[in-house]
């Protein structure tokens, strides 16, 4: 049977795409689709096939089997400068000889663009990254922030469909992250460029990008919009990956006006189906409510509460996150904003509750 057709107003589309090394596999059936333009993030531990995923997209890493299509063209046989994209990694890898102007105009050299029209491009670009007065350096005399830009904008000036940033910023001191990360989304807003970028940082993912895509063990867990993938977890995993989260355990005891009773060793809680099927009775279920959600001092009204234990008191300048304790001994974690007085204290026995629809039922 023919393969569906392409949409064309896709910049990038992966088809069941899978990788294997021996015995390993890297990439088990990954499918994506990316609309033009789009910032989309790969986030996932280390070894979860993030970076596999991009190099098959780069045409670096050939795929046992799927389809890549680019722009609504098949390109998964076709080598890397016949894919229209660009490609940034982590250490930059900029040619330790060659100025920052050469550098920048090199992609258009390959191309065997005229020499006038390489001149203008890397003058405009030198400019647009604001490096013109680095034209003339060498990378051994350039700082962290500007071998970056540098890289990135020889990775921008050939103009491509997509670009690819494998965990481009890792390098970069902490201090100078938020500032480049604010630099690359405008930039990326204002070029019309999809940008797809593998990252195991959090904070990365949920700042820059329009779409994030959990992977775990070779598999894409769930992908969609960041306060969508942060605040309704599809898995445990991902629940448990995305800082924030408290996940309870238990076994499902039966559903009522759309919610289904679960019971744990720490008590029974009502959590929202949100069209699941109803899990047979007694069958093992986990769901997971956010750190923020919890409410001290539950009102009795709150239809789940719980009684827990304070161990420690974190304080990180914008929230105070407890860290409580059940009589099971499982973890649970409270948020508080910092700028509000501490009430809660290590050693002291509170009460928490959080209302139904904040519970999240996993898959």
């Amino acid at each position: 049977m023919a393969a569906p057709a392409a949409l064309p107003q896709l910049d990038l589309e992966l088809r069941d795409i899978r990788k294997r090394y021996g015995g390993f596999t890297a990439v088990d059936g990954v499918s994506l689709q990316v609309p033009k333009g789009q910032f989309v993030c790969l986030l996932g531990p280390s070894g979860c096939g993030k970076t596999t995923t991009l190099r098959c997209v780069a045409g670096l890493e050939e795929p046992d089997s799927g389809d890549i299509l680019i722009g609504g063209r098949e390109v998964t046989a076709d080598p890397p400068w016949q894919r229209d994209i660009a490609m940034m990694f982590q250490d930059f890898a900029l040619f330790p000889h060659m100025s920052v102007a050469k550098q920048v105009g090199f992609g258009l050299e390959m191309q065997k663009k005229p020499r006038a029209e390489i001149t203008r491009r890397v003058a405009e670009v030198l400019g647009a990254f604001e490096i013109a007065h680095l034209a003339d350096r060498r990378p051994s005399q350039l700082s962290g922030g500007q071998k970056q830009r540098v890289a990135l904008a020889r990775a921008m000036i050939t103009e491509p469909r997509i670009l690819l940033l494998d965990e481009p910023i890792g390098a970069l001191d902490y201090s100078l992250r938020e500032t480049v990360m604010l630099e690359l989304k405008a930039l990326q807003k204002r070029s019309g460029i999809s940008f797809i970028w593998v990252t195991h940082d959090q904070n990365e993912a949920f700042s820059l990008g329009d779409q994030v895509v959990v992977m775990n063990h070779a598999r894409i867990e769930q992908q969609g919009r960041p306060e969508e993938v942060l605040s309704r977890p599809r898995t445990a995993f991902v629940a448990g990956f995305i800082q924030g989260n408290n996940i309870l355990r238990g076994q499902a005891q039966g559903a009522r006006d759309g919610l289904l009773d679960i019971r744990t060793e720490d008590g029974s809680f009502a959590v929202p189906l949100n069209g699941r099927a109803v899990p047979a009775a007694g069958s093992p279920v986990s769901f997971s409510v956010r750190a923020e959600r919890l409410q001290e001092a539950a009102a009795d009204e709150l239809p789940n509460r719980i009684s827990l234990r304070c161990t420690l008191v974190e304080y990180f300048g914008a929230y105070r996150r407890h860290v409580l304790e059940t009589r099971s001994g499982a973890t649970i974690k409270w948020d508080q904003f910092g700028a509000l007085p501490q009430s809660v204290f290590a050693g002291e026995l509170v009460t928490f509750g959080w209302k139904a629809e904040d519970g999240v039922l996993h898959a």
